[in-house]
């Protein structure tokens, strides 16, 4: 018989083992809750799964043949296999540990999730954290490959099968150096300032993407236009007096020598996390999750 036919099942493993120990069809049918002709014919389908004969069916008893004595212990740790598969997956479900790769952008890694690292690791010591800092194109990109489990970053974002959650809402200001004639006002319409440089991260961030939005709608047509690779480098130009740029309000820990002007009209920048979309997730992820959403209430976003 070739390798596709030699097919059984658990069912027949237990008739099996219950035949084996009580040397008796009729013994085996009432311990397993059948009846005898079920169990010889589960008995009769696994050995022809198996291609085996098992048993020898003499006039008073049965005995277990050559290839019945060899299949009994292989038989009895398969079905305890299977009866720890339960307790196995429960503890994997309740597991707090392992593995758990996250891409944040460069917009928020400083300024919300590194402040707080500490605090997480300090919780969840047994998982892994591994993160990756990268444009919003790049993390949707290796979240769809399966590099990276979970990416926070400003929603709403385009891709396939993805899950979207938001954490919290932030304003958006005008940053502009301490020295700057608007350095003191308490709001500033965005058309005001269109005369300057503007200054904006490169093509792939969901930030300059979000700048050019906010500027359109207030019908800002700023005359240049510079584009960055790190949004750090956004405020050493800034305090430098070569431009000014729209951030977010958890860009100001990083604004030393910068005026954070609320703009008008005003504009709002959404952050939150982005994972694939499955039936599944694991306590690692809900873990993190869950400590996110805590870290987001608890900074007051």
């Amino acid at each position: 018989m070739d390798q596709e036919g030699r097919k059984f099942d658990l069912r027949q493993l237990e008739c099996f083992c219950a035949v084996a120990r009580l040397g008796s069809f009729t013994k085996a049918a009432e311990e397993v809750g059948v009846a005898q002709s079920s169990l010889s014919e589960h008995i009769a389908k696994l050995e022809a799964g198996l291609a085996s004969v098992l048993f020898e069916r003499l006039t008073r008893r049965i005995e277990l043949t050559p290839a019945g004595e060899a299949l009994v212990p292989r038989a009895q740790a398969m079905l305890q296999d299977a009866a720890a598969l339960p307790h196995y997956l429960e503890t994997v479900r309740t597991e707090s540990g392992g593995v758990l790769r996250v891409g944040v952008i460069p917009s928020i890694m400083p300024y919300f999730l590194a402040p707080r690292l500490r605090d997480f690791v300090e919780k969840f010591p047994s998982i892994d954290l591994h993160l990756r800092e990268a444009p919003t194109a790049e993390l949707i990109k290796q979240i769809e490959e399966g590099i990276i489990d979970i990416a926070i970053l400003s929603i709403p974002v385009e891709g396939n099968n993805l899950v979207m959650r938001e954490l919290f809402r932030e304003p958006i200001h005008l940053a502009v150096p301490d020295f700057h004639i608007l350095a003191s006002a308490e709001k500033v319409l965005l058309r005001r300032v269109s005369d300057e440089r503007l200054l904006i991260l490169k093509d792939g961030h969901c930030l300059r993407d979000q700048t050019l939005t906010i500027c359109d709608r207030a019908r800002a047509r700023f005359a240049a236009q510079f584009e960055v690779d790190q949004f750090a480098s956004i405020f050493e130009l800034i305090r430098a007096g070569f431009g000014v740029s729209l951030v977010p309000e958890m860009a100001r820990r990083g604004a030393a020598g910068c005026r954070l002007i609320p703009i008008e009209p005003k504009a709002m920048r959404r952050v939150g996390y982005v994972r694939l979309e499955r039936r599944y997730v694991s306590r690692v992820m809900e873990s993190f999750t869950g400590w996110l959403r805590e870290a987001s209430r608890d900074a007051g976003q």
